[in-house]
């Protein structure tokens, strides 16, 4: 490693870790000192990280108020120094931070709330994939269905939530003062996921979980309908699961049916 490499690298560890003795660094300035200096450029590196956090948590940052948001990017800025080339990633660890923290975790709302957000952006920005549409379901034979497997998509993302974040997500999004929140004895089940250019949540039955994480699984249709029959009634499971099936590919959230010995349509 050359020394300008060297001195770059020490740099860098010093501006993002108070910890890092950095005065010998840098030339002192006209007026001042040279950690004087050091302050300003740690000042300017959590500046930039808090502006990457405010724009992928626009939710958040209404729900707290700026300076309860920048009080708590400071905090994760310090737990979570940015790692990677591309500032995308540098929010990955956020709703964890929230869920753990002492400073949060007696408000899980506010790390569900990010969990939200995350999930939405992540949707977003996910990879490109193919969409099957009821015509292309149709021309599966009646006596090869029970065995078709469904290739959830890349976008799609389900997870649990014990608060209300569903509807404080969707009164920030009007630009309506929140709702209370509420803690829930039960847990709600968010799916999110990617409809056309732009994502989109919904909140879904204990059984519609189920039956998208057992999709995810790689489990047949008719497994699907055996573990549906355990929820409510064995008669009418059949329908049930025909019914969330006609829902995902509606949404396009099936990106490929698969038949046994048989290439992916």
């Amino acid at each position: 490693m050359t020394k300008l490499a060297e001195l770059q690298l020490l740099m860098q560890r010093a501006i993002a870790s108070r910890s890092v003795a950095a005065s010998g660094l840098v030339a002192a300035p006209p007026v001042g000192n040279a950690d004087d200096r050091i302050a300003i450029y740690r000042h300017a590196y959590v500046e930039r990280l808090t502006e990457f956090l405010l724009h992928d948590y626009e939710k958040l940052r209404a729900y707290l108020g700026f300076v309860r948001f920048s009080e708590m990017a400071g905090r994760y800025i310090s737990a979570h120094p940015s790692d990677q080339p591309n500032a995308r990633w540098f929010s990955r660890h956020l709703p964890e931070f929230l869920k753990s923290s002492p400073h949060y975790r007696r408000h899980p709302e506010i790390a569900e709330l990010a969990l939200l957000e995350r999930a939405i952006n992540d949707a977003f920005d996910g990879p490109d994939h193919p969409i099957v549409t009821m015509a292309q379901l149709a021309i599966i034979a009646p006596e090869d269905f029970p065995a078709a497997t469904f290739l959830i998509a890349p976008t799609v993302h389900r997870f649990s939530v014990w608060t209300n974040v569903a509807s404080l997500w969707s009164s920030l999004k009007c630009g309506e003062t929140p709702p209370p929140s509420e803690d829930f004895a039960v847990p709600s089940e968010i799916l999110v996921w990617r409809q056309g250019v732009g994502s989109r949540f919904r909140i879904v039955g204990a059984e519609e979980a189920m039956a998208i994480d057992k999709a995810r699984d790689g489990l047949s249709f008719s497994l699907i309908c055996e573990t549906i029959a355990m929820y409510g009634d064995a008669d009418t499971a059949g329908l049930r699961a025909a019914t969330y099936l006609r829902g995902w590919i509606e949404a396009e959230i099936i990106a490929a049916v698969q038949l046994p010995g048989v290439e992916e349509k």
